[in-house]
């Protein structure tokens, strides 16, 4: 695939070179599982959420799934053995202040990225913990999920506002926790976004939830948009399959270049 447009003085960044040298592919198997993976009813509600970030992995540990309201789980789970808590809490805070920093996360899917006034102030504030820079930042995206590039809007929250106890947050069984409110595409269906990294099987994995139809609003989870009831099978279908395909990419590539970049740019804002 053809890598995303730059602007030229993006060659003259030390970082150029994870760009240039284009991205680390998911395994074969890891696109099979895609290919290959189909949806049952009635697994979780979203109201089982915050089990999230304790012990175990939720049953549904790869795929898409159906739920009641009309909403539907995208559940996906990538293999970073190379990378630990304080190199995510700070790639989601540096990343956003730049769209370059943006295209080298996947450069073939990442076009741009525009973060909010209150998001820059808070990722340049050396006063604000690591973990809470991305707090209150929205980062308005164009990627691709498997067809032309989309608007994606993520407003990334406090955690705890979204209805998880900061007292798991920080342990073995989760060692890193982004969530966000999110308006996906042309049609703004909300999304929430929870991302965490926890060790599975002995190795350490980034678990990405998205319950497409919901967002989090006055302290509850709400299905907005029953997608599976008012969009046609083969449309929602496309829709979790490009997302999990996309997140499988975007993170392998950034397993293979966030150690070597967090080393070289960390102190670089």
């Amino acid at each position: 695939m053809a890598l995303v447009p730059i602007a030229e003085d993006a060659k003259t960044k030390a970082y150029y070179k994870y760009y240039e040298q284009g991205i680390a592919s998911p395994t074969d198997e890891q696109m099979a599982m895609v290919a290959g993976c189909g949806h049952t009813k009635g697994l979780v509600s979203v109201e089982d959420r915050p089990k999230f970030i304790e012990a175990g992995v939720f049953p549904e540990e790869f795929g898409y799934y159906p739920l009641e309201e009309g909403g539907l789980l995208c559940a996906g789970n990538i293999p970073m053995p190379d990378v630990n808590a304080d190199m995510l809490y700070w790639w989601f805070a540096w990343h956003g202040l730049e769209a370059f920093r943006y295209a080298i996360w996947d450069p073939e899917d990442h076009f741009d990225v525009q973060i909010n006034d209150v998001g820059r102030e808070r990722a340049l504030d050396p006063s604000i913990p690591m973990e809470e820079k991305t707090w209150g930042a929205t980062h308005t995206v164009q990627e691709s999920i498997g067809g032309p590039p989309q608007e994606i809007v993520i407003g990334f929250t406090d955690p705890g506002q979204m209805g998880y106890d900061w007292g798991k947050i920080g342990t073995e069984n989760c060692e890193f926790l982004v969530s966000a409110n999110a308006q996906l595409g042309e049609m703004k269906v909300p999304v929430i976004m929870d991302e965490t990294l926890k060790e599975v099987n002995g190795v350490k994995t980034f678990m990405a939830r998205f319950w497409i139809g919901y967002n989090f609003v006055d302290g509850k989870a709400k299905c907005l948009a029953p997608v599976t009831k008012i969009l046609p099978e083969e449309e929602w279908t496309m829709i979790a399959k490009g997302l999990l395909a996309h997140n499988i990419k975007e993170f392998t590539n950034l397993n293979k270049i966030l150690p070597s970049v967090y080393a070289e740019e960390k102190e670089n804002w």
